[in-house]
């Protein structure tokens, strides 16, 4: 009797060629840079942090707890661009208070996504006309952060009048400071006034002005003539000069 013939057996792998991974792209259509075995990637939008603004008296309100007040967005620029870039492109608009860059996880490489925070709204305000700029090769997208849903963030109130004077006050706020005013300057500008000091507010990680101070005087009337003096222009910009909050409460 014959042997049952059988059909030779066949890998089914045989004969294909593995095909190439297609290269992923975010939302706006950039290559997202291959990073071995663990590819990047983009976590979800409304999974991105917010920063915390810092807490202070001339931060303003926003429409409806829509917007964080002073922060903007910019989207879509290249993978490549620098801090320093990001930076000096928005401090044509005034002094920042603080810049995050949107970084992958698994790499740490800058994901073309930036939070700008301003020392106040209306420059941030102004930089919305950064919106379609040409940066690189991309065109980049700025506009208002909105803030995060369910986030436990502190609102601050909107003074809708300067701070009142506290009692045994004698310190003034003054902001809106150019970022290379010097404490001679100032002295140089209330110099008619008794000035015991003067407390710049630096951010921490550059050692850099923020913009805004704080200055103690000897008595009440150089207080008074002090904030007197407020919209002043001091350095081809006018400064707002109110009485200091009492953190005492």
């Amino acid at each position: 009797m014959a042997a049952e013939e059988h059909p030779p057996r066949t890998n089914p792998a045989a004969g294909k060629t593995k095909k190439r991974k297609k290269p992923k792209k975010d939302k706006w259509g950039q290559t997202i840079p291959d990073t071995g075995d663990q590819p990047a990637v983009e976590p979800p939008e409304e999974q991105i942090p917010a920063v915390p603004a810092a807490a202070e008296e001339e931060e303003e309100g926003d429409e409806a707890g829509i917007y964080e007040a002073g922060k903007v967005v910019a989207s879509g620029l290249p993978y490549t661009t620098t801090e320093e870039e990001i930076r000096e492109l928005f401090e044509r608009f005034g002094p920042l208070r603080s810049l995050q860059l949107s970084r992958f996880p698994d790499s740490g490489n800058f994901r073309g996504l930036a939070f700008v925070s301003f020392e106040s709204n209306e420059e941030a305000m102004k930089s919305l006309e950064l919106d379609g700029f040409k940066i690189g090769n991309r065109f980049m997208r700025v506009e208002r952060c909105r803030i995060a849903a369910g986030s436990k963030r502190k609102k601050t109130t909107k003074f809708k009048t300067d701070p009142k004077k506290a009692d045994g006050c004698l310190s003034a706020y003054v902001g809106n400071l150019k970022w290379d005013v010097t404490e001679t300057d100032l002295r140089e500008f209330f110099k008619s006034l008794k000035i015991a000091s003067i407390r710049f507010a630096i951010n921490k990680r550059t050692g850099d002005s923020r913009g805004f101070c704080h200055i103690d005087f000897e008595d009440d009337e150089s207080l008074e003539k002090a904030v007197g003096m407020n919209q002043s222009e001091l350095c081809g910009r006018p400064i707002k000069i109110s009485y200091a909050v009492s953190n005492r409460g």
